[in-house]
């Protein structure tokens, strides 16, 4: 449960990001440092909203190992 959970909460945030990005304008609108954060920062959201899809669609596996 714990891992739907922060799945949806990843593809929440990265969606949000994305969608910031996209009425933001467009790419390049950085130079130097700035436009490499601004880089970044759009993979760092991709990376959210895919391993949060993968967890929210995978499922709830528990790390905990199960007692017999």
């Amino acid at each position: 449960m714990r891992n739907r959970v922060l799945g949806a909460v990843g593809v929440l945030w990265g969606g949000l990001i994305l969608l910031g990005r996209l009425a933001g304008g467009g790419a390049g609108d950085g130079a130097g440092a700035y436009g490499a954060g601004q880089a970044v920062g759009l993979v760092f959201a991709v990376l959210l909203l895919v391993v949060g899809l993968y967890y929210l669609v995978r499922g709830g596996g528990s790390a905990r190992p199960k007692s017999p």
